[in-house]
């Protein structure tokens, strides 16, 4: 029987010294019916070469070159729509999956059950400047299925965070609820877009977690990429509109406004502690 076609989607600016481990950790995949979607949006550190070497070796890496930097929504939008296959991941060209066994994994629980949109595991936080594993994100109510009003009341009460470095989804219902549109998301949302993309899948139709590592994110002391650039009043509007976007889909449960209420102290509070304003 086919195995079905993962599309692992990235766009690149400036990320060279990260994409062999980027690539790395998708070729070690013991599932190896995918292909890498990649948009370098017009490096100037050399990238261009590097993703070159990988693709006239292997011809999964599918790829295109901005001559020009065009920013990151118009990198994104070109690589979500060259993808091919019934499951889809978004991959950061500085990020990177440690678990060799997690495109399989994904594959087989959704294959095995209809219901969720996606799959997903927890993702560390690794601080690029030291080298060094910080923290970790990706949580759930249960392991296995949670179903949409799982999703929804525990993002709400913040014990569950879907993480889009460990996560993957049904590539149909990724476009339809917002992938196909990232240009309008990113300019609603900025970096927050694919934060609010994974909870509007998870509160439409649930999805499957496993308390496994499977990918690490970079963060940056010296907040040099795009989702580490707070502006304290911008991101409370993208929370805003987030919230407002995410309402006709959450499942109803009692005390849920209290629980919208802690959401907004609760996010509002993490803004300022990363953006290093003094309260």
């Amino acid at each position: 029987m086919t195995k079905p076609l993962i599309s692992v989607f990235i766009s690149n600016y400036n990320h060279g010294r990260y994409l062999k481990k980027c690539f790395g950790g998708m070729l070690a995949q013991t599932y190896d019916n995918f292909e890498v979607v990649i948009t370098d949006d017009g490096s100037t550190d050399g990238s261009p070469d590097i993703i070159r070497t990988y693709a006239e070796s292997d011809q999964r890496f599918k790829t295109n070159y901005f001559p020009k930097n065009r920013g990151v929504r118009e990198a994104f939008a070109d690589s979500i729509h060259r993808t091919n296959g019934k499951y889809i991941f978004c991959a950061g060209s500085d990020d990177f999956v440690v678990n060799k066994d997690f495109f399989k994994k994904a594959v087989d629980a959704l294959e095995a059950d209809p219901r969720p949109a996606g799959f997903y595991g927890i993702c560390g936080v690794y601080l690029a400047e030291k080298e060094k594993l910080i923290n970790a994100m990706g949580t759930a109510e249960a392991e296995g299925y949670n179903t949409p009003l799982q999703c929804c009341e525990g993002f709400l009460k913040c014990r569950s965070v879907i993480s889009t470095p460990s996560s993957l989804w049904r590539r149909d219902l990724f476009l339809d609820h917002g992938g196909g549109k990232m240009r309008e998301l990113i300019d609603a949302m900025g970096p927050q877009a694919d934060f609010y993309l994974n909870h509007e899948l998870g509160f439409r139709y649930g999805i499957y977690y496993e308390k496994t590592l499977f990918a690490c994110q970079r963060v940056y002391e010296a907040k040099t990429n795009y989702s580490a650039n707070l502006d304290l009043w911008k991101t409370a509007e993208r929370h805003a509109e987030m919230e407002r976007r995410l309402r006709p889909t959450c499942p109803q449960y009692p005390d849920i406004e209290k629980d919208w209420m802690r959401w907004r102290a609760f996010w509002m509070m993490d803004t300022i502690q990363k953006s290093g304003v003094k309260v």
